[in-house]
């Protein structure tokens, strides 16, 4: 969505003057509300945002895209799953919350939000092996 098209709020023609929100913000109300729910393990652009602040290039992207076209406005959001969990359970728990959170916090009514699953993180195994000591004779074995 172009930086400049500000998403004119229709409650806003008060005397006080009109409210216009950025697609950034509607992007990272988004973003933040997909990586609070369980079974995600991350968004899907940061990983490439790590990589970009590392190289020290600009990434503003949320792994959430906010686009509008005839079907009205649409979030495309990009995840990571957490190993073992219900992909479908997950990406309907991601678009029930979008679109409620979104029209909660900006009244703005979000016609679909479209999850692409990009892949699946298992989890972190515990090692009995001692980073201090990695060449101990037992390698992590109790005997």
């Amino acid at each position: 969505m172009a930086d400049t098209k500000y998403l004119e709020l229709s409650n806003s023609s008060s005397k006080s003057g009109g409210i216009a929100i950025a697609p950034d913000v509607i992007e990272s109300i988004a973003g933040i509300t997909v990586d609070q729910i369980d079974g995600v393990h991350l968004m899907s652009n940061n990983i490439s945002k790590s990589f970009n602040t590392i190289l020290g290039r600009d990434s503003s992207g949320s792994g959430a895209k906010l686009i509008e076209d005839d079907r009205g406005l649409v979030i495309e959001v990009s995840v990571v799953l957490d190993f073992g969990v219900s992909v479908p359970q997950v990406a309907t728990k991601i678009q029930d919350r979008v679109k409620q959170q979104l029209l909660f916090m900006t009244e703005i009514v979000i016609n679909e939000v479209n999850v692409q699953v990009n892949g699946m993180m298992p989890d972190t195994t515990k090692s009995d092996i001692d980073p201090d000591d990695i060449f101990s004779e037992n390698n992590g074995d109790n005997k």
